[in-house]
C-alpha cells in the first residue's frame, strides 16, 4: 500500500459451508464483487425494489486466511503506525 494518502477499500468473505452463491458474485479481476437479490414478489407487480449491487474495491480476499490478510491489508499500516503515522483499519 505504501504512503499514499488514499483509501483502500477491501472486502473478505470469510470460509462457510453455507455460502450465497446465488446472490454473491466475484469479478475475474478479484477487485470488484456483484450482489443479486431475488425480488421480493409480496410487494406487487409495481415494485422498484433494488435487487443489484455492483462494488469496485482494491481487492476481494474470498476464502483468504488470515494471513493473507493481514498481509495484504495490515502489514504497511501496522509498520507505518509503529513509525509513529497515523493508521486505522476497520474490521
Amino acid at each position: 500500500m505504501g504512503t499514499r494518502k488514499k483509501v483502500h477499500a477491501f472486502v473478505r468473505v470469510k470460509p462457510t459451508d453455507e455460502f450465497a452463491h446465488e446472490m454473491i458474485r466475484y469479478g475475474d479481476d478479484k477487485r470488484s464483487i456483484n450482489i443479486h437479490l431475488k425480488k421480493d414478489i409480496r410487494r406487487g407487480v409495481v415494485n422498484n425494489q433494488q435487487t443489484d449491487w455492483s462494488f469496485k474495491l482494491d481487492g476481494v480476499l474470498h476464502d483468504a486466511s488470515q494471513d493473507l490478510v493481514y498481509e495484504t491489508v495490515a502489514k504497511d499500516v501496522v509498520s507505518q503506525a509503529l513509525n509513529g503515522y497515523n493508521g486505522n483499519l476497520i474490521n
